[in-house]
């Protein structure tokens, strides 16, 4: 007696008993179990096909924005919440962010240039002769490289204008201040989204998936990503953007400062024929941190020495950033 055939149906599994399989026998043919209504490239359940989300993004999901107190659940169709959120605050609700000034200092120049010709002659083919002071000068009196009255340099006075190299600032940046809201934000507008709980099939053209079905017009179907929203770019079949961050209690960047800028730099040098800064004053000019200073003086004039005002550091002003709360960026069909 041969043993018991098994025939599979449609994944349950029947035992039919007293049935001979001999050698000369064949199993039947497995039962079809059929097609499923929600086969092909049809989208089940009324779901819509739509263009799948490139790159980073996510979804489709169904998105419902409003007030809060009218905001529905997720409905039975797409009934996996993926995100719920808000916009539209009242108010900054991270607060404001400043930046206090900046410190710095100014250093005297230790470039002093001597030229054979005035400011307005002076140019490549002019002799000019160092009349430099000291490494990291500090403004007082030096007569280093002193040069002597009458020196002349082919045949042409030495000295008959000096350029001043720009003064040299230094400083740091600015520090970051955080001004916390002086209550919790209020906002107008909450979000929710809803998809299915599965991930979704694919249908139609290569790349389309099924959105969940929308119970009504108030839902939108989107793509979602988090991230700056000025950054963000909607793709082009879902160019209907809408920010919106986690709350009520928002989750906020730090506080932070850019780079110093409107600061400045001002004195003024002054250039005697002796080597003490005392009489025979030869020429005075002011000094910047943009750019040299030219200043004629007679032709032939000694500089036998040099000093510098005490100098001026005048703070600008830092660019605050951060603050903001985090964003969630939401790009719907039209």
């Amino acid at each position: 007696m041969k043993g018991p055939c098994l025939k599979v149906i449609s994944a349950v599994v029947f035992l039919i008993a007293g049935v001979g399989c001999g050698p000369s026998e064949t199993l039947p043919p497995p039962i079809d179990a059929g097609t499923p209504d929600d086969a092909g490239d049809e989208c089940p359940r009324d779901g819509l096909c739509v263009p799948g989300p490139p790159g980073s993004w996510n979804g489709p999901v169904i998105l419902w924005s409003g007030p809060e107190a009218d905001a529905p659940p997720c409905p039975a169709s797409a009934g996996f919440e993926t995100y719920t959120g808000y916009a539209d605050p009242e108010g900054p609700p991270c607060g404001v962010c400043t930046c206090a000034p900046p410190t710095g200092s100014c250093a005297s120049s230790a470039t002093l240039t001597a030229a054979a010709a005035s400011c307005a002659g002076d140019g490549s083919g002019v002799t000019h002769t160092s009349f430099d002071p000291p490494a990291s000068w500090d403004g007082t009196c030096t007569d280093a490289n002193a040069i002597p009255a009458g020196k002349l340099c082919g045949g042409v006075p030495c000295v008959q204008s000096v350029t001043i190299a720009p003064l040299t600032l230094t400083q740091g940046g600015c520090l970051p201040i955080h001004e916390a809201p002086q209550r919790p934000p209020h906002w107008k507008t909450f979000a929710r989204a809803c998809t299915h709980s599965t991930v979704p099939r694919d249908c139609g053209s290569q790349g389309s998936l099924c959105a969940p079905p929308s119970p009504g017009p108030e839902f939108k179907i989107c793509l979602f990503e988090d991230g700056n929203p000025l950054k963000i770019t909607c793709p082009s079949a879902y160019p209907d953007k809408h920010v919106f961050h986690p709350g009520p209690d928002p989750l906020c960047s730090d506080c932070a400062c850019e780079a110093p800028t409107g600061s400045s730099c001002s004195g003024s040098i002054s250039l005697f024929q002796n080597g003490t800064c005392g009489a025979a004053h030869v020429a005075s000019a002011s000094m910047n941190a943009k750019g040299s200073t030219c200043v004629d003086v007679p032709p032939g004039s000694a500089l036998g020495s040099a000093e510098a005002s005490a100098l001026n550091y005048y703070a600008g002003s830092c660019a605050p950033s951060g603050g903001a709360p985090e964003s969630t960026v939401f790009c719907c069909l039209p």
